[in-house]
């Protein structure tokens, strides 16, 4: 005898399908809408593209993945890095880059942006190199950038016309930074004594600005530091002898600042 198949039985498969469909168009790994979006949204914001490089390759009829400047995870096909360095391009940084959830790298070095720093750039948690140098940006140092973001390991923001005080707890929740330029900008007030918290910092650049005070003993304790640049300030007081204990230490740069003491000569300063 012929048995038959409940109706609610085709009611819950039909259900439980509708479900997996919605939840897999909504996963943030599957859908790449958003990052369009903001790619778009960036486009927008550039005022002059010289080679026309966004006008003729960015068109919403391929995937973004196969833009210019445009780099992609080839698992999920969302945007990972952008680069976009030396094209030449005018225009703002858009807030709009800070819904790109998976970007790890983001490079508009050396063209001509102007405006400030969106704070919305510290929502990327993935981000690992920030690089804005050699641009006209201008305003405050974005603190969320600084503190908020754990996987960063690169900022570079030299060359730039960046002004106000380093964020008090710089390094509070950057573990990763390794290197650290914002030399030739506007920035004044102190070194943050929390500066010692970028443990793993080897490059650490803040020449010519307008930075006083005294240099912070705690540096001293970025044992892995080969790089520290910081001449062409206001910078006073004596030298700590605690800088030049740093056996990794292989350049230093302090000239052209009030400091009343000549650099001293240790042995542990093997490299130097």
């Amino acid at each position: 005898m012929e048995t038959s198949t409940p109706p609610f039985f085709f009611a819950l498969v039909l259900l439980t399908l509708t479900s997996v469909t919605l939840i897999a168009s909504s996963s943030p790994f599957s859908n790449s809408t958003t990052d369009q979006d903001a790619l778009l949204a960036f486009k927008n914001t550039t005022k002059l593209d010289p080679d026309s490089i966004l006008i003729s390759n960015w068109s919403t009829n391929a995937s973004i993945c196969s833009w210019t400047g445009v780099s992609c995870s080839l698992a999920y096909q969302r945007v990972t890095a952008l680069n976009f360095s030396g094209f030449l391009l005018h225009g703002t940084i858009s807030a709009h880059l800070g819904n790109l959830t998976f970007l790890q790298s983001l490079d508009k070095s050396s063209n001509n942006f102007t405006g400030s720093i969106p704070s919305e750039l510290s929502n990327i948690q993935m981000l690992q190199t920030l690089n804005l140098a050699s641009n006209q940006l201008e305003g405050g140092l974005p603190s969320g950038v600084f503190t908020n973001i754990s996987a960063l390991v690169e900022i570079n923001l030299r060359s730039n016309n960046l002004s106000g005080e380093l964020p008090s707890d710089i390094c509070s929740n950057t573990p990763k930074l390794k290197r650290l330029h914002l030399s030739g900008n506007k920035i004044v007030g102190k070194i943050p004594k929390s500066i010692c918290k970028c443990r793993e910092m080897e490059d650490l650049r803040i020449s010519s600005n307008k930075l006083t005070g005294n240099i912070p003993t705690e540096i001293g304790n970025l044992t892995k530091l080969t790089y520290l640049s910081m001449f062409s300030n206001h910078l006073e007081g004596e030298i700590p002898s605690s800088v030049f204990n740093i056996s990794s230490l292989e350049f230093v740069y302090l000239g052209d600042n009030i400091l009343t003491r000549s650099v001293p000569i240790f042995n542990s300063l093997t490299r130097l």
